[in-house]
């Protein structure tokens, strides 16, 4: 579902938004960029929130390392360090801060020059969601 219900605290005048710090993200081959997702209208101001947030990656193929880090919970360890398997090419982290390092491998371009998916970050407090378009720029 792109729209779930979801239960605010009692005067709530905004519904929150994430910010990111990027409305797009663009890597070179075997660059790393660490996102730590800010909540805007919740509580007041931007705050963090302190379960973390879930971030899905459309397509993990394109990255060498997707991983979330700031939540020590088993439920968050155990899916920051599943694999994906078969024709499973999405994965989902849990964490404050979000790493991301680009593909080093050329066989996955072909003849292409740029490969392309997508990031969602959601919040885990406030259902807040956001989905951004994730490049992948081949080296020459």
């Amino acid at each position: 579902m792109k729209y779930k219900l979801i239960t605010l605290p009692r005067g709530t005048a905004k519904l929150p938004i994430l910010d990111l710090g990027y409305s797009a993200i663009v890597l070179k081959q075997g660059a790393s960029l660490s996102i730590t997702p800010q909540t805007l209208n919740y509580f007041g101001g931007n705050n963090f929130e302190s379960s973390g947030y879930i971030a899905t990656i459309a397509d993990v193929r394109v990255l060498n390392t997707f991983n979330g880090v700031g939540i020590q919970t088993e439920q968050a360890q155990n899916l920051n360090q599943s694999q994906t398997i078969g024709t499973n090419v999405s994965k989902t982290v849990v964490g404050t801060t979000i790493n991301l390092t680009a593909t080093t491998l050329n066989t996955l371009f072909g003849s292409n020059t740029s490969l392309y998916t997508t990031l969602t970050v959601v919040g885990r407090d406030s259902g807040a969601r956001i989905t951004i378009p994730l490049t992948i720029n081949k080296i020459s």
